[in-house]
């Protein structure tokens, strides 16, 4: 997909998910109580959703963070493997053949 292309359409993806976002904000304009375990606070609705959806987020990001570190972790280590590889490959191909016949 050329540059402009994909640059255009991830500008209309932004517009369009911040226009759904604004329309959800306005149309959930009710004042929910939240209670919590040192008191409790009024807010309202969209408010109360979005930071539930921006906690899971975080969430899920902090349980996904070591499975992550190990992959790059392992990825490094297959970096080195196939450098010694390639390195030992070169090295085989400059020793000359000697034929037995």
């Amino acid at each position: 997909m050329p540059r402009t292309l994909k640059r255009t359409f991830y500008i209309c993806l932004f517009f369009f998910v911040f226009i759904c976002g604004l329309v959800f904000f306005l149309k959930n304009d009710q004042v929910m109580t939240f209670n919590y375990l040192a008191g409790s606070v009024e807010l309202p609705l969209s408010i109360l959703l979005l930071s539930s959806l921006c906690i899971g987020i975080l969430l899920g990001i902090m349980a996904l963070l070591p499975l992550l570190v190990n992959l790059k972790r392992e990825k490094s280590r297959l970096e080195k493997q196939i450098k010694l590889t390639e390195k030992e490959v070169n090295n085989l191909r400059i020793i000359p053949v000697k034929d037995t016949h």
